[in-house]
């Protein structure tokens, strides 16, 4: 009886080869061309016969790895160590969110949100809610891998379950809230992948905290009608925004005592995802309200105005690192030799 023949090795000139090739754009071009070739034959030998394609793992770490390399030449590694710390924090800040959201505005009469419901809740935003809480769950259980696919299924349903609602003729919640939920849950997938235990435990923490929070204004409301629907929260997010960027930013400043600037890098990441959090407030601050509250219009302003402000704050702090990391090389490859006398002078790339 005749063998079927084994499938082929992957070889340095296959598809599988040119792949991966392709996800090495995300390393600086001199370092590509040093060590490219020799990163794409070690992917190569450790993949199995028959693979046409680069495994999520390996793309994520490719790309990782490559930005790694990006930020270590504009002397920025400390935001690479920033990721982790941000992520950390945007993942709290969505399950404390999710679990108030939930108790106070999903499970609360539709009548008064004037909504027909669906099914127990209010709108299908619920699922939103409640898968975030499964990746809090994760992050306590399962930290790493586990954790990160999780977040990832989170954000995919955070941006599928609006579109879901909108085809089907449901209610979603509103974009002043989803908005931030997208911007936040991009933020989890840079999660620690051996987190300490404290980090372990915050997401359950926050939940029970949160939870005993509402079930406060509940019992003080006599019923609980101060949130009623998510047009009661615009407040509410903005205070958490605010709260949150404190917090990281107060980590941040006593991190930089000890000489770590990481925390601020952090703060630096998260200064857009907050900032979104008070995106329905900043907008009727800024341009009034229309109808209870900001017109379309001024809030897609808002919004575009908070995302370009963002990116620009980053950009900014980043070519200053980079001309700080010059600055410093210079004065390092100019100091004269104490042996030979020669001067080492600085070169164009450093």
């Amino acid at each position: 009886m005749n063998q079927p023949n084994p499938a082929p090795e992957p070889r340095a000139g296959s598809p599988l080869a040119s792949r991966y090739r392709r996800l090495l754009r995300a390393y600086p071009g001199d370092y590509r061309a040093e060590r490219g070739e020799e990163i794409v034959g070690t992917y190569l030998d450790t993949v199995g016969p028959g693979r046409r394609w680069p495994s999520p793992h390996d793309a994520l770490d490719l790309l990782g790895a490559g930005l790694r390399e990006r930020l270590r030449g504009y002397g920025a590694l400390r935001l690479a160590a920033a990721f982790p710390l941000a992520a950390t924090v945007a993942l709290n800040t969505l399950v404390a969110v999710a679990t108030f959201l939930l108790l106070q505005v999903e499970f609360e009469d539709p009548r008064f949100a004037r909504l027909d419901p669906v099914g127990p809740f209010q709108t299908l935003g619920a699922l939103i809610w409640l898968g975030w809480l499964v990746v809090g769950l994760t992050a306590t259980a399962l930290p790493g891998a586990w954790t990160r696919a999780a977040a990832a299924g989170g954000l995919l349903l955070t941006v599928a379950v609006p579109l879901v609602a909108t085809l089907i003729g449901q209610p979603r919640p509103p974009l002043f809230v989803l908005l931030p939920a997208v911007a936040l849950g991009v933020g989890t997938l840079a999660l620690p992948s051996h987190p300490r235990w404290v980090a372990r435990s915050l997401p359950l923490l926050t939940a029970g905290c949160v939870a005993a929070v509402s079930v406060a204004f509940s019992a003080a409301e006599k019923g609980g009608n101060m949130f009623t629907s998510y047009s009661s929260t615009p407040e509410l997010l903005a205070m958490a925004g605010g709260l949150m960027f404190a917090l990281v930013l107060l980590i941040g400043l006593g991190r930089a005592l000890r000489a770590d600037d990481a925390g601020l890098w952090a703060a630096l990441l998260l200064a857009t995802p907050a900032a979104l959090l008070g995106a329905d407030q900043l907008s009727q601050g800024i341009r009034g309200s229309h109808g209870g509250g900001p017109s379309p219009t001024a809030f897609a302003a808002t919004t575009g105005a908070i995302l370009l402000a963002g990116s620009a704050l980053l950009a900014v702090a980043l070519a200053g690192q980079a001309a700080r990391h010059r600055s410093v090389r210079r004065r390092v490859l100019d100091i004269v030799c104490p042996t030979c006398g020669h001067r080492q002078q600085a070169t164009a790339e450093a």
